[in-house]
């Protein structure tokens, strides 16, 4: 298999040597978190590989495929990776979880495991509602205001725009490298499959042979010396394990480099989290572990890593939470039985530090089953959300539901024929990014079944499910949507990813009941402004894809299969065409 040639490659070529390697790089954008940024779009705006243009040409294909050892947890697999590339860590890598309490760091280029690491953490028996194991995706850092920092596509990875040490103007020290922040684990903490390449000069390597990914300022466990002021850290990403404790792990070397911390209730289920900020969100739904319905939050900028939490006293949070650019948190509630001031069937909106609740918008039959995604248009900030029947229903997040808390922007029609469900727990968003400045922007609906008439569509019947694209329409500040196009006929229909204009939707391929035989996935990709297909991976994929582990980053798009194996799709790059056989 292509793939596995090319991990055994990728082992050789780390051994020559990975300076060569700094000189190329595959360019492209990164992907700090899911759903992509902290408005929860899925849209990467800029790619210098992927586009409309590109992709209307041959040479986009199966790069590598990797099989990781994860035991899936019922619909559970492989979350959703995060990119990341640095100092330290001379390589692009991915880092993904899975959900038997695993976490892979990925080399983006080649495939092959830098490092994995197996929490020993005991597991409940699956049950459908209550899967147990790591129910989401890691996360890094990410903007407030959506934007989604590049890779430079030439010049070496070690030129990777990390934030440094000094910081974002007005921001001070980046939590990941503020001194004595937190205590530091001396124990080592990774199973390295195929050694990580090493370090380049200026980032000398740690006692051990593992590159030194500490919190500048915190003392080695080996000789007590702090790293120089001025090194810059390697980054880290944050992980929770099924126990409910959180994990700050070292891109490089994936150690718990600060001390793990309490989170959430063991056997939770919970969202992908997300980091803005010195603080860390997720959502807890399903009564799984005994955690209540809530977002929770916890403070990474603190030592002893204070939590705080918002519960419903209502209905599930559906979805991830999402930040408007002002950094209010907005979370979808479903359906329930309130108590109290308890939340069902509302879009919330809480201050970003404590949780309280700021803002509300409610309607009885607003039955919530995403989680909010924001969009701009004009001079607002729009929140978008999905109900049970198949309407999307648009709010303003400076005042989410008017003064009765019960009137929104928009509410559409309803999207979908009898029978019909939307098929994810996220909507995407985008807009086009003429010469102007000034373009449509998009809402992508993914659902399971048939959708109602919303445009010719040039994709054929639809029976299983699809995406539906529709464009926001405004008639004298007065907001609709427009039918716009189809896609061709998914099961199991994910939430897509635009790049640069282009829309990749997954049919995952699983069953609607549980009882069901699943299919292969099938990627396909759109212009995302006409609907017209230019690729699809076709039977490239052998088994049902994880729901939600798709996402882009460094020029490739990626997909997390079920049978715990992983898929790159891209155009070839300097690194793979020049690696040795």
């Amino acid at each position: 298999m292509r793939g596995q040639h090319l991990m055994i490659v990728g082992v050789t070529a780390v051994a020559i040597g990975s300076v060569a390697f700094a000189q190329v790089g595959r360019g492209g954008s990164q992907w700090l978190t899911a759903l992509a940024d902290a408005q929860r779009t899925s849209w990467v705006r800029a790619d210098d590989k992927i586009s409309v243009e590109a992709l209307s040409k041959p040479g986009f294909a199966l790069q590598w495929t990797s099989k990781l050892e994860n035991q899936p947890r019922g619909a559970y697999g492989l979350g959703a990776g995060v990119t990341a590339s640095g100092v330290t860590l001379f390589i692009p890598v991915s880092l993904v979880t899975g959900s038997s309490n695993n976490v892979y760091a990925i080399d983006n280029d080649l495939g092959y495991v830098v490092w994995d690491r197996k929490f020993s953490v005991s597991l409940p028996a699956p049950t459908a509602a209550c899967p147990g194991g790591i129910s989401a995706g890691a996360t890094r850092i990410v903007r407030l205001d959506g934007m989604i920092p590049s890779f430079p596509g030439f010049g070496g990875r070690a030129s990777i725009g990390y934030r440094s040490v000094v910081g974002e103007p007005g921001q001070g020290v980046p939590i990941e490298g503020r001194a004595g922040s937190a205590g530091v684990s001396a124990g080592r903490g990774s199973s390295p499959v195929a050694p990580a390449p090493p370090p380049p000069p200026q980032a000398p390597a740690a006692r051990g042979g593992q590159p030194d990914d500490r919190i500048p300022g915190s003392p080695r466990p080996d000789d007590g010396a702090p790293l120089r002021p001025t090194q810059r850290p390697s980054g880290v990403g944050y992980v929770i394990t099924s126990d409910g404790t959180l994990h700050v792990l070292g891109l490089a070397s994936g150690k718990d480099i600060q001390r793990p911390a309490p989170f959430l209730p063991a056997n939770a289920r919970w969202s992908s989290p997300i980091g803005v900020g010195t603080m860390l969100y997720t959502a807890t739904s399903g009564g799984c572990g005994g955690a209540p319905n809530a977002v929770w939050a916890v403070d990474l900028e603190s030592e002893s890593k204070p939590v705080v939490s918002w519960k419903t006293n209502g209905g599930p949070v559906v979805g991830a939470v999402a930040f408007a650019p002002d950094g209010t948190l907005f979370a979808a509630i479903g359906a329930g039985r309130s108590s109290g001031s308890g939340s069902s069937n509302a879009i919330v909106a809480l201050d970003p530090k404590t949780l309280r609740l700021k803002d509300w918008f409610t309607q009885p039959a607003a039955e919530f089953v995403t989680g909010p995604t924001i969009l701009r248009h004009g001079d607002k900030d729009i929140v978008a959300a999905a109900t049970k029947d198949g309407r999307i229903v648009l709010l303003d997040a400076k005042s989410l539901g008017g003064a009765d808390h019960g009137t929104p922007l928009h509410a559409s029609k309803t999207w979908l024929r009898p029978g019909a469900t939307v098929s994810a727990d996220a909507l995407a968003t985008w807009r086009e990014q003429p010469a102007s400045g000034s373009g449509a922007s998009w809402i992508l609906l993914p659902i399971a079944g048939s959708p109602a008439t919303v445009a010719p569509s040039a994709n054929g019947a639809i029976q299983d499910g699809a995406v539906i694209a529709l464009k926001l329409a405004d008639t004298g500040g007065a907001l609709s949507m427009e039918p716009g196009w189809v896609s061709h006929n998914l099961a199991g229909a994910a939430t897509p990813v635009t790049v640069n204009g282009v829309v990749f939707a997954l049919a995952t391929g699983l069953p609607s009941a549980s009882s069901g035989r699943g299919t292969p996935g099938v990627l396909h990709a759109y212009g995302g402004a006409t609907g017209k297909r230019l690729w699809s991976s076709e039977s490239v994929m052998t088994g049902s894809a994880s729901p939600g582990s798709l996402w882009s980053g460094t020029g490739q798009v990626y997909v997390g299969a079920q049978d715990g194996t992983l898929y790159a799709f891209g155009f070839d790059d300097e690194r793979r065409s020049t690696t040795p056989h």
